[in-house]
């Protein structure tokens, strides 16, 4: 790829991460984003937490879900979309901090199938602890396709 497709393909994951209500509603913003790798980071909130004061499994699991959907976008054509298919989540250390983050990188790119790897981390006292890792299966349809 172009550096100038390189770059289009990048102000078109912005774009698109612009337009995504749970994001906002998250205050998260995209603070790595490389080919095959996103990164995805939001200061905690008590809105976010649940019952016992941690961050709430969804809100793990929606940044995981985003990072990995745009990581795989960004090894695909400018004008492509992605839709995940299942990820699966453990949940590995209680998700306390003053800031979260949701990676996601690319393992596996076929056809129309790509598979990542997730994670989450918070950070506590300036060290990322992961609370929690995963894997998700994204469905690919490239620019020009039909929907699949």
């Amino acid at each position: 790829m172009t550096v100038d497709n390189r770059t289009r393909n990048l102000a078109h994951i912005r774009a698109s991460f612009r337009s995504e209500g749970a994001m906002r509603l998250l205050r998260a913003r995209i603070t790595r984003l490389e080919r095959g790798c996103a990164e995805i980071t939001a200061k905690n909130q008590a809105v976010l937490s649940q019952q016992d004061g941690f961050v709430h499994a969804g809100v793990l699991a929606t940044m995981m879900d985003s990072a990995g959907g745009y990581a795989a976008l960004s090894v695909l054509p400018p004008g492509s979309r992605v839709l995940a298919v299942e990820f699966k989540i453990n949940f590995m250390a209680p998700a306390v901090g003053d800031t979260i983050r949701g990676i996601g990188t690319v393992r596996r790119m076929g056809k129309r199938i790509a598979v990542c790897e997730l994670e989450a981390k918070t950070r506590k006292n300036k060290t990322w602890i992961t609370c929690a890792w995963g894997s998700q299966t994204v469905y690919c349809i490239k620019a020009g396709e039909a929907n699949g």
